[in-house]
């Protein structure tokens, strides 16, 4: 499953709309926002793979996402992280993780190892219309992705 999309807003002019298969198309450049919440990240990661980590949740505040997990090795350890969200290529999202703490001790690379399996967390290839991220906005519980998009 990829990451869900609570809302998108687009803006252009000369805007079409074909249903099958969907698509837009627009007679100029226009701009793009999308809205992903917590609540969508926290699923995006639980349905992933991620070698043993578990009952992720997630709070996007202060321009950082702050992880709270759990992984089983024997035990379930508790993990707590701060991770930053960044464009590649103005076409992929990406998380990276700035620290973690397991039990009382660093272990970034047990982590991020991880999330190498999920990144990119978001490609605009997958979306029905040319869009390119041009800024990230984490806040008030959801991450904001402005960019544009442009006519095929």
């Amino acid at each position: 499953m990829g990451l869900t999309v609570a809302n998108v807003d687009i803006r252009g002019e000369g805007g079409a709309l074909e249903s099958s298969p969907f698509s837009l198309r627009l007679a100029r450049p226009g701009s793009m926002e999308a809205t992903v919440t917590e609540a969508a990240l926290m699923a995006f990661l639980e349905d992933k793979d991620l070698g043993g980590i578990h009952s992720v949740s997630i709070k996007a505040e202060g321009g950082k996402l702050h992880v709270k997990a759990k992984k089983t090795v024997l035990v379930d350890l508790k993990i707590t992280a701060v991770a930053s969200l960044r464009i590649v290529d103005g076409t992929q999202l990406w998380i990276d993780i700035e620290s973690v703490d397991v039990m009382g001790a660093g272990a970034k690379n047990l982590v991020q190892s991880q999330l190498t399996k999920v990144n990119p967390v978001l490609d605009t290839k997958d979306l029905p219309i040319q869009a390119t991220m041009t800024e990230i906005v984490i806040g008030d519980g959801v991450v904001v992705l402005r960019g544009t998009v442009a006519p095929p």
